[in-house]
């Protein structure tokens, strides 16, 4: 007698067999995520995206910021946001506005996830991180030339 399949190995014939993610799901009454991340994790790629999936590296800054968000413990929550603010200055210095971007794409991507499993403290942290990260800092006005700069003529190079 042949074994059953695990919901896994239904979830990827189900998939090679041309159904999306969320009639698989249906089908094995199971969560979309759970049926994209067995597709991912099974090398395929699924047209599925939400906040607990994840395919790889997308851009360049993926792997410094890879493993950076924790929120089990309020400690934990703490640490990752300490982690990621050294990364954000460490753009900011270098003058890095994706790199910085990308930060706060995490501190967002980690106060949604713990407001989703009701660690409620830590969303507030990140929240609190973000909110801070997010404020508009006045440019200094451009350099004006002066009279004496305008008058003297510059030499072609």
């Amino acid at each position: 007698m042949a074994a059953k399949p695990t919901k896994k190995e239904q979830a990827v014939g189900l998939y090679d067999q041309g159904l999306m993610v969320e009639e698989i799901a249906a089908k094995l009454d199971c969560s979309p995520t759970y049926v994209a991340n067995v597709l991912i994790e099974s090398g395929r790629t699924p047209d599925y995206v939400d906040l607990y999936t994840h395919t790889g590296p997308q851009n360049p800054y993926a792997r410094r910021l890879a493993g950076i968000l924790r929120f089990r413990t309020t400690e934990a929550a703490r640490e990752s946001i300490e982690r990621m603010d050294r990364l954000y200055h460490e753009y900011e210095a270098a003058g890095d506005r994706r790199g910085q971007h990308q930060v706060q794409l995490l501190a967002l991507i980690g106060r949604n996830r713990a407001e989703g499993i009701g660690k409620l403290d830590a969303a507030r942290m990140f929240t609190d991180w973000l909110l801070a990260h997010l404020t508009v800092r006045p440019q200094p006005p451009p350099q004006r030339a002066s009279a004496e700069q305008m008058a003297t003529p510059r030499s072609a190079s």
